[in-house]
């Protein structure tokens, strides 16, 4: 039985006859969509990420000792180990400004590498009374957080063996994981005041050291302030920097929007590269297909004489490049999803910016629209080489 001669068994039988052509070129539309998915998928983390940022900060204003904003950037990004410290009575007299609500203060602890871990961790005390950020993203309910005594809250990147950290060969009880936020508080670990301060006498009794201060007591390193509704945070700055000499006030919301205009520029920039492979490859494929159809004339003349009119050659034209496109693009989007997502971890850390990677649904979503684009760019690329066969004199190819 003969079989059937259609537009995509002979699409399929050109591209089976060029096997170093059709590679190179799907190879080609295989870096475009990579690149268009991974810059997809890359940008829409590190906004989730800074969303996360500023959902976990809870504060409109954050107080550090004057000249010390870059490292409190540090700790709330990459979750740097750092330290720096105010006098603790500074807390009641930022309550005491007139639109402050809340009020709580945090103190950094910074281990001496191997001394208490295999690398050095950020260890970071909160006053579970009064504060108003960590315990929201814990994982057990505040009830039981506030009557468990000794308070150790480890963040998601933190690894734990039975429910415990070790500190100075003493164990300590993980009261309640964080939820992950993708920002440099996954990687600290929160304990109350007094833990705090018993790590501290711990090692100094063995002998380990901390790069820190460990005078938990009068010191403070950051204080945390939420402010009542329809207060402006520039006024209440200004208030505070005149009851309080030598600190600086990092507004949240400015820190959270120069973040977003800097991913913005980030963005722009890869998507432009994004867009210059993209032409680069319609370009290629433009001049691919016409050399290709010089090549073909004698065949599309036949294919004429035989009955085929010149939408059915334009068709043949088009299904060749949407098979290209489609094959381009999926082997793209495998390679670039086998790269991105066993290693979102590494590379949140070597960007150094807030990083929550995208839910199944939206990979799936920008994976479908590299598809979409890929084949697109693909259909344009064919445009010349169609409307050249649809044009073309039959006699004039059977010469």
């Amino acid at each position: 039985m003969e079989k059937e001669i259609t537009i995509r068994s002979l699409a399929l039988n050109n591209i089976r006859k060029k096997p170093w052509r059709t590679t190179a070129l799907i190879v080609l539309i295989a870096l475009s969509g990579a690149v268009l998915f991974a810059s997809l998928l890359l940008t829409s983390s590190i906004r989730d990420g800074l969303a996360g940022l500023q959902n976990r900060i809870g504060a409109d204003l954050m107080i550090v000792p004057e000249g010390f904003e870059t490292q409190m950037e540090s700790v709330l990004l990459s979750g740097e180990p750092n330290y720096f410290y105010l006098d603790k009575s500074i807390e009641d007299a930022v309550r005491a400004v007139p639109g402050v609500e809340k009020v709580t203060s945090q103190f950094y602890l910074t281990s001496l590498s191997e001394s208490c871990c295999d690398f050095p961790i950020q260890i970071i005390g909160f006053d579970p009374s009064t504060d108003f950020i960590v315990k929201n993203w814990a994982r057990k309910k505040l009830s039981e957080i506030d009557g468990a005594g000794e308070v150790i809250l480890a963040g998601s990147n933190i690894n734990t063996e039975k429910n415990k950290v070790t500190f100075f060969a003493n164990a300590h009880k993980v009261t309640a994981r964080l939820a992950k936020s993708g920002t440099g508080m996954d990687s600290v670990i929160y304990a109350d005041i007094t833990t705090l301060q018993k790590i501290f006498d711990d090692a100094k009794q063995k002998g380990f050291g901390f790069i820190s201060d460990g005078d938990t007591k009068t010191k403070a390193s950051v204080i945390f302030v939420k402010l009542a509704d329809g207060v402006k945070p520039d006024s209440t700055t200004a208030r505070i920097k005149g009851a309080v000499s030598g600190v600086q006030v990092i507004q949240s919301g400015r820190f959270v929007s120069g973040l977003m205009e800097s991913i913005s520029s980030f963005s722009v920039f890869l998507y432009a590269g994004s867009v210059l492979v993209i032409l680069i490859t319609v370009l290629t494929l433009a001049i691919v297909f016409s050399l290709s159809i010089n090549e073909r004339l004698r065949e599309f003349s036949i294919l004429r004489v035989l009955g085929a009119d010149a939408k059915k050659l334009c068709s043949i034209v088009f299904t060749e490049a949407a098979i290209l496109g489609a094959g381009g693009a999926v082997s793209g989007i495998f390679i670039s999803a086998l790269v991105f997502l066993p290693f979102n971890y590494a590379i949140s850390q070597k960007i150094n910016m807030p990083f929550v990677l995208s839910g199944v649904g939206q990979i799936l979503l920008f994976a479908l629209l590299t598809f979409a684009v890929l084949v697109a760019a693909c259909l344009a690329s064919a445009v010349y080489s169609a409307l050249k066969v649809s044009n073309h004199e039959v006699y004039e190819g059977l010469r």
